[in-house]
């Protein structure tokens, strides 16, 4: 295949010399790519009502490895369009002169936009969740949600909080296996819509734990939790190839879920964070205005 060319403008190319059945699979990619890139070589299938080996054999026709390489090319497109798009709608022309305050403004604005979405009542449930826990697995995927997933684990632990992040699919699907009604999951996701997490959260469900997520409230995700701490998806105006601001507003959300889970917890988390600050500071000593328990 040709690498300059996006595999939108490679199908149009191909489409006058395609079989019939192949056109049939090149109109749905080209007219609704987002239903081609969600469905699995049978519902691909079904769509365009070809046979399950036409499906492959379409990708391999274009030059691709098969159909999951295919739908990997068309998933980049998509994502290099859309980020395109957003940058389009910036009200901060990016220029070297301004990218500092380009970014600063991002960031004060998702903060800001995360703010008014938090709501004290959701974290106060979603805190008295993680105390009366046995375990709490955290579950993230990806660059971004799996390391806030640690990050969570890092506020958690301090509070003598059994919290264990889990960041590699398998390894989310066999813990949730071994859950049971005292248990509790907690799932980090920019989207609510990677399968693996829906399927390791279905699994705990099945298995009668509980389940937190901090992810867009209009997520596939959200619907199988028991309490879902909005941030949404993202804002629009950002540079495809700025870092997203969504973070920040899921580094609220950790704060102040951590922040009531200690509060609700009380003279217990205060004694477990004394004990944490002691621990180091014996070894660089008392440095002032540090935080209790970091």
């Amino acid at each position: 295949m040709d690498t300059d060319k996006d595999i939108l403008s490679v199908v149009k190319e191909a489409y006058p010399d395609m079989s019939k059945s192949d056109k049939k699979i090149a109109r749905l990619l080209l007219e609704a790519p987002e239903k081609f890139v969600d469905a699995n070589v049978k519902e691909a299938a079904e769509l365009t009502d070809v046979s399950d080996a036409t499906i492959v054999r379409f990708g391999k026709n274009l030059g691709c490895e098969g159909f999951k390489e295919l739908k990997i090319l068309l998933a980049q497109h998509l994502a290099v369009k859309q980020a395109l798009e957003d940058a389009g709608n910036s009200q901060i022309p990016p220029s070297p002169d301004s990218f500092v305050e380009q970014i600063h403004h991002s960031a004060l604005a998702t903060l800001e936009q995360a703010m008014h979405n938090l709501r004290p009542d959701k974290l106060d449930q979603a805190a008295q969740i993680i105390i009366d826990s046995r375990r709490v697995f955290i579950y993230g995927t990806g660059g971004s949600s799996g390391i806030l997933a640690s990050e969570l684990h890092n506020r958690l632990f301090r509070l003598n909080i059994t919290a264990i992040p889990f960041t590699d699919n398998y390894l989310q699907r066999m813990s949730a296996a071994t859950l049971r009604s005292d248990d509790a999951i907690l799932i980090i996701s920019s989207t609510g819509r990677p399968r693996s997490l829906q399927e390791s959260a279905e699994l705990a469900r099945f298995h009668g734990a509980k389940c937190v997520a901090i992810t867009d409230e209009n997520s596939v995700i959200s619907v199988l939790t028991d309490v879902c701490i909005h941030v949404e998806l993202s804002q629009l105006g950002v540079a495809h190839n700025q870092p997203n601001p969504m973070r920040f507003a899921q580094l609220l959300a950790i704060d102040c879920l951590a922040h009531r889970v200690a509060a609700l917890l009380g003279d217990a988390a205060e004694k477990s964070l004394q004990q944490v600050r002691a621990s180091v500071a014996s070894v660089h000593g008392i440095v002032p205005q540090q935080p209790i328990g970091d």
